[in-house]
């Protein structure tokens, strides 16, 4: 990643924290970050959102959200200006129809082709691909989630796990089922924000192979809605907070406008 004199994270003690990406030929193209939403509180971040970033956060009715919400912006905006070599407040960006963001900035596809973002509790992982990137790969998208929520998966895996996938999980409760069914789902997330769609994508239509035995070892796609092809897709589980599960999608091949 590129530089400027002036780092955006040089006075705060917890700055976005790189993860390793073990893919060949990927290292000056793709980087991922983590980071936590838990920052001082003194940290001026507030001066670089634009007014409706503002507007928006002044809604949230907790103190906690409001102050996550402030940190999550603020830590995407200081790794993008760092890498585009501008000012953090100088960032404007748009949204699709799904609530994906994008760069609506002149010098938006200087240095970064696509980016996305996941946060869950005190986690952020940001994910960049960057113009060293090979040029078919467009689009990234990525996923975090907690592992230490308490709430019950079994109704959520019956709606957007295949039938196959579901099988996998027959017999488990509490903790083990909430765990197997997040590595799902972060996978299923992070394509999802790849291709810039929602539900209506058909969760259960995806297909994933995962060995939890070697939770390290990248999924097999055994099937993906229609038009995707599994050919055309990397996914991988990525090596965050052992409190989360973390995955990212990325489009490799067969790019169609």
């Amino acid at each position: 990643m590129n530089h400027t004199g002036n780092d955006p994270f040089s006075e705060i003690a917890q700055p976005p924290q790189p993860l390793p990406v073990e893919i060949t030929g990927a290292s000056v193209g793709l980087s991922l970050w983590q980071a936590t939403l838990a920052q001082p509180e003194a940290v001026p971040w507030v001066t670089w959102l634009s007014p409706e970033e503002k507007q928006r956060i002044e809604r949230m009715a907790r103190p906690v959200l409001r102050h996550r919400a402030v940190a999550v912006r603020a830590l995407l905006r200081g790794l993008l200006a760092r890498e585009l070599k501008v000012s953090p407040a100088s960032l404007r960006f748009q949204s699709d129809a799904h609530g994906r963001p994008h760069l609506a900035t002149p010098f938006a596809n200087s240095a970064i082709r696509d980016f996305n973002l996941s946060h869950s509790a005190d986690g952020l992982l940001i994910g960049l691909l960057h113009h060293t990137a090979p040029p078919s790969w467009q689009r990234i998208g990525v996923d975090l989630e907690s592992l230490q929520s308490p709430r019950n998966t079994a109704p959520l895996a019956e709606r957007v796990l295949s039938a196959r996938e579901q099988r996998t999980l027959e017999g488990l409760n509490g903790e083990e089922h909430r765990h197997r069914f997040l590595h799902y789902w972060v996978l299923k997330e992070a394509f999802a924000k790849a291709v810039g769609a929602g539900f209506s994508l058909g969760f259960d239509a995806m297909d994933f192979e995962i060995n939890f035995d070697a939770a390290a070892t990248a999924p097999r796609i055994r099937a993906l809605p229609e038009p995707h092809r599994a050919e055309d897709w990397m996914l991988r589980f990525l090596p965050v907070d052992p409190f989360f599960a973390g995955a990212m999608a990325v489009k490799v091949s067969g790019i169609r406008d």
